[in-house]
């Protein structure tokens, strides 16, 4: 699993369609999502790191989702827009008001909406 490994941590799944954005903490809070190996991965999710980094999710005949650099990088505008997106669904007020310097820290907010 070495494409993981490039991987910079806290990281977010990104599902093709949903708002819904899934926080991993670190490479074992990935290794125990139990949900990533139950469902199969359309070719359009993809993990996003705290580097902007997107990352393909490959699905293995063992049924471990692993990520694959796709040599792509998203914006930290595009990044808030999904974690806006992602904070309306879950039901929080005040999204527009919502802001990030960070890639990392715009991640952590996805966090900080699962805690509330």
């Amino acid at each position: 699993m070495e494409e993981a490994q490039s991987v910079s941590w806290p990281a977010l799944v990104v599902i093709a369609g949903d708002a819904e954005l899934l926080y991993v903490a670190d490479q074992r809070d990935w290794d125990a999502h139990n949900e990533l190996r139950h469902t199969a991965c359309s070719e359009d999710d993809y993990l996003l790191d705290a580097d902007g980094r997107v990352y393909r999710l490959s699905l293995q005949e063992d049924g471990h989702v692993v990520p694959r650099p796709a040599g792509v990088t998203r914006a930290l505008v595009d990044v808030l827009g999904l974690v806006k997106a992602h904070a309306a669904q879950s039901g929080s007020c005040c999204v527009a008001k919502l802001y990030a310097a960070s890639i990392r820290q715009a991640i952590e907010l996805v966090r900080s909406v699962y805690e509330q």
